[in-house]
Formats: structure tokens, sequence, C-alpha cells
């Protein structure tokens, strides 16, 4: 699998006080096609679209995905608040599918 960036993925999980916790994972090898931009073919609504392809040698555990998690562009520091990312390129994750059969397994996240 070719890959071209580094993503930092932002789970949310909740702590003993019901309040949001976002779990920082850096991935150095991941595969993104799409991204911020507005597209003729896709319409507009549809071309902030973004796909990430995380190979699954890279992943300690398949269970740190969940829709509504955060893929940020790039190495990135811990937030407390999906706002902390103001004026960087991410992406809420809209789909998850595990690709673990085959050449080229992989984690396919969608954003938008």
């Amino acid at each position: 699998m070719i890959t071209n960036k580094i993503i930092t993925y932002y789970h949310k999980t909740l702590d003993k006080d019901k309040l949001p916790v976002w779990n920082r994972y850096i991935f150095n090898k991941v595969w993104i096609f799409g991204g911020k931009g507005s597209s003729l073919n896709k319409g507009y609504e549809n071309a902030n679209n973004v796909n990430v392809r995380i190979p699954i040698e890279y992943i300690k555990s398949k269970d740190i995905f969940a829709i509504g998690d955060i893929i940020a562009i790039g190495k990135r520091a811990d937030i407390s608040k999906q706002s902390d990312l103001e004026g960087t390129e991410f992406y809420n994750v809209t789909s998850i599918n595990v690709n673990d059969f085959g050449y080229n397994q992989h984690i396919h996240l969608g954003g938008s």
C-alpha cells in the first residue's frame, strides 16, 4: 500500500464524571485520498470527504476506532475539545471498515 501522510487520530471516551476525553494516536504511514475543496463530479457537499487507510500492521487495537472520532492531518498535540483543532485540517469519522483479509490489510476510515 502506498502511504503518503501522517495523521493524528482522536478517539473519544468518557471519564468517571462522564466528561469527554480525547485519546490521541499518531499514525505515521497512512494513505489519504480526498480532502477539503470543491468538485464538479461529486458536488460541493461531498467534495470535503476524505478516505484514510491505515495498515493493520501499525494498529495495536481495532477498538480505538469509532464513528464521531476525529482524524487530523499531520502530527498534532493533545486536545480537550474538538474546537482545539480550529485552524487545522481535520475530519469527523463517518465510516469504518476493517479489511483484515488478503494483501494490504487495513482499516478504512471515511470522514467529512
